[in-house]
This record gives C-alpha cells, structure tokens and sequence, in this order.
C-alpha cells in the first residue's frame, strides 16, 4: 500500500520530534536500568549463603567459600582447571560435614529444622573462586517464612572473616536470581540472623519477574544480536533493481522497526507461553544452538535478501525459538501453576521492555547514518561480523566447548563502556551526516511505495524482467 506523499516541511518537523522522544526515553530507561544493577555480593574472601524459597514451601540453599581459604586452612588445592571427580569428592567428604556443623536453622519455636547436605561444586566468577556446598532444608517446618539461620563457618579459622546471606528466589518477595542485594552479614560477633519472608505479595513477584525479564533481555547477548542484526536493514529498502537505498522518512523506518519487534514479540510469546507451562519441551542445547544459528540466517539475510522488506517473516519463525530460550530460564525458579500464568506475563513485559530499550539506543544511530555513503558498507560489514560471533556461539554450543567469546564481547557490552561506544557511535553519525550534507554527498531517500514495487518485483520471474 502506498501511503499519500506528506511536505518535506512535516517529515522534517516528524522526524525531529520523533527523535526527541526516542533519546528522551532512552536517557530514562537508560538511567532505569542502569541503577537496577546491583553490585554483587561475591567477594574473593568472603563467604555467601544463598537461600531459594520455593512455591512448594521447600527451602535449598548453598553456602560458598572462599577457594583460597579452603586451601589454606583445610590443605585441598583448588585448582579450578583439571580438577577430577576424586578430587571434589574428598573436598566435599571433608568440607560438607564442616559445613553442617557450623549451620543450623530454627523455626518459630526454636526447633530445630533439618537440613541435608546434597552436591558439591566449584565454582568460577569474575570475583574470584569458590567451593560450593548445596543443602536443603527437610520435614513440615522447612514451609515457613519465618525462621532462624546460624552460620559460624571459617569464623574461628580467619580473623574478620564475614559470610553475607542472600535471598536469592523467591517469588513472594520479588526476588530472582538475586546475587547482588544481600540480606545481612554475619560475623564472629553475630552469627545468627532472624529471617522474616511473610512481608510477601503477588504484586512484587510479578514486579520480580518484569525485572528478570528486563535483565535476561540485557545481558543475554545472542537475544541482543538477533534485534541488532534485524534492525540494520530497518532504514533501508531493497528496491526493484535488487539494490539497498535509504528508507522513505523516519514515519516508515519506525513502522518497519515495529512490524519486526511486533513478529518477534508474538512469536516468542507464543512458545515461551507453552514452554514455560511445559506443554512444549525441547532440548536446551538445542535451542541455544539455533538461537545462535538465528543471528546467522538474519545476517546473511541482509547480504542476500530472501524476504525482501519482509524482515518480520525472520524474525517470527527464530522468535520461536528464542521464547523457548527464554521458558528454559522460568522452568528453574520452582515456580506454583498459579504463579507460572503471572511470571509469564511480567517476564514478557519485562523481556520487551529490554528490547524497547535497546532498540530506542539503536534505532536513531541507523536512522541518521541511512543516507551517508557509508552506511551499507557497515550494515555488510556488521552482518559479517554479527554471523561470525554467532558461528563461534553455535559451535561451542555443538561441541560444548569455550573458545572464550563472551569474554571479548563484553569487554564492549559492560558498562560504561558500552556507553561510551554508544555516545561516540552517535556523534560519529551525526557529524558524518553533517560532513556528507555539506558536500552534497547525501543519498536521496527512497521514493513512496518503493517497498511495495520491490516486494512486487520478487513475484516476477528473472527472464521475464
């Protein structure tokens, strides 16, 4: 369909106000999502319980230690690369008993609650290395909210030694994969802590789930790449003479946008809908493998476009799966049937309100490098790139190894400085822009309807052309 011709006048006057409002709104959930990331409570010499409270009532939980205070007050080296079953075997054989001797929960009445020691692992993070000692709590009282935790572990051993306690599930409260906020820290002077999780409600459970569904979004790179590799062909058409050309006006790129966000949004609602109520189960590693495979296809999409302005058929078909990716993460929070519709929902919210954010960082970027002659060449060249890092992820995912590509690509996606890459990628358009306008360099927009011709022309048969 052909849309009237408005003045250049009123596209100007559009678009400037369009872009205000993006940048408006991105400086917002920018500055949102920035403050709701907490630090984390890991500390290279510090201990951290964890505690998940489940919709069942059952209480599990995990105390970590410090690797390199194992080693030395308990003689085992924890050597985090070649370590054998026998070796986290005589860790475990040693250290699980210590652990349970120096932890110890109490209801309401001051009875004891039962607790079981259950596997043993390490455990790698940005903070250092820990062991890791996983328990659960056992018998009809490990249902209540209320309850006491004594820990004194290591607290003899090292001087000033501290272990922080953290609520890391629990829908009632809000809290999901929660590893930042801890809940107190228990010392020599004070190991004991009154734990009081009846302040519960649906409201901060959804509330929960919309921020996990924000966070999944931001730090789950493959997502993030599959909208990028979308959005690059967004401010341009494929015309009839089978060539790229800068899109219409911003009114028509942002239509485009949203028909790509709207696919991808149904269709991954669609299955994370069905896989996170277990109708729809597939194998993990298949799916992040296809993910990765996703941001391949898109990308060699925009060297040889199938689907010509027709981005949505791609982005619903791997939304699919995508939602699968995201279901895979609600199936571990233990979550009631009655929780599981709400979780959904907030998820979903939270999952789009991520991909608005991105795409409202993005999107003006795109917009005004459209119609600069080095446009294209960036958009081939970040398809090549984008397919490249994806080959890798498809490959450690097949093979189930770590070729160490998440370490290079968040060197550029942690903050600041992806802000930074943000703010220079900005005024690197604009003063491009600026530079090509002045020298008349500037590549005229498509005409009206151009899609529309070019969609046309792929139903004609090439010798008939």
């Amino acid at each position: 369909m052909t849309l009237p011709t408005p003045t250049n006048r009123k596209v100007s006057r559009f678009g400037r106000l369009a872009l205000a409002f993006v940048l408006a709104i991105s400086g917002l959930l920018g500055g949102w999502f920035t403050n709701a990331d907490p630090a984390a409570a890991h500390e290279p010499d510090k201990s951290v319980i964890y505690l998940d409270i489940f919709a069942n009532g059952q209480i599990e939980g995990e105390v970590q230690l410090p690797a390199t205070i194992v080693a030395e007050e308990f003689g085992f080296d924890l050597m985090f690369e070649g370590n054998s079953e026998q070796d986290i075997a005589e860790t475990r054989d040693t250290m699980a008993p210590y652990v349970a001797e120096h932890l110890r929960f109490t209801g309401v009445d001051d009875a004891n609650i039962d607790f079981a020691m259950t596997d043993t692992e390490l455990l790698e993070t940005e903070s250092g290395e820990f062991a890791v000692y996983n328990f659960e709590l056992e018998g009809e009282t490990a249902d209540t909210r209320v309850f006491n935790l004594t820990y004194d572990g290591l607290m003899e051993e090292v001087d000033g030694h501290d272990a922080f306690v953290v609520i890391r599930t629990d829908f009632g409260g809000g809290q999901f994969n929660n590893e930042g906020n801890f809940l107190d820290i228990l010392d020599a002077g004070n190991t004991s802590l009154d734990i009081d999780l009846d302040d519960s409600s649906v409201w901060k459970g959804f509330v929960g789930t919309v921020e996990l569904g924000v966070e999944h979004i931001l730090i789950g790179t493959d997502h993030i790449l599959f909208v990028l590799v979308l959005l690059l062909p967004s401010v341009v058409l494929f015309n009839a003479a089978r060539r790229w050309e800068p899109g219409t006006s911003f009114r028509s790129s942002l239509w485009r946008v949203l028909k790509i966000v709207s696919f991808f949004t149904l269709a991954h609602s669609i299955t994370l809908t069905l896989g996170g109520l277990g109708i729809l189960e597939l194998p993990s590693k298949l799916v992040e493998t296809i993910i990765a495979l996703s941001i391949i296809a898109a990308a060699l999409h925009n060297l040889r476009p199938v689907f010509a302005n027709k981005e949505w058929v791609v982005a619903f078909a791997f939304g699919l799966f995508h939602g699968l990716g995201f279901a895979g993460l609600l199936s571990d929070l233990g979550l009631g049937q009655g929780q599981r519709v709400l979780s959904l929902l907030g998820f979903n919210l939270g999952v789009e309100l991520g991909q608005m954010f991105i795409i409202l960082l993005t999107f003006p970027i795109l917009f005004v490098l459209r119609r600069t002659t080095a446009y294209l060449p960036l958009m081939r060249a970040g398809s090549v790139l984008l397919a490249l890092i994806a080959a890798v992820w498809a490959v450690e995912r097949i093979f189930e190894v770590d070729l160490g590509i998440d370490g290079w690509i968040m060197r550029f996606t942690s903050t600041p400085q992806v802000w930074a890459l943000l703010a220079l990628s900005m005024a690197g358009a604009t003063g491009l822009f600026f530079l090509q306008k002045s020298q008349g360099k500037l590549i005229e927009p498509a005409a009206p309807g151009s899609a529309d011709v070019a969609e046309a022309s792929e139903r004609i048969p090439v010798g008939a052309r």
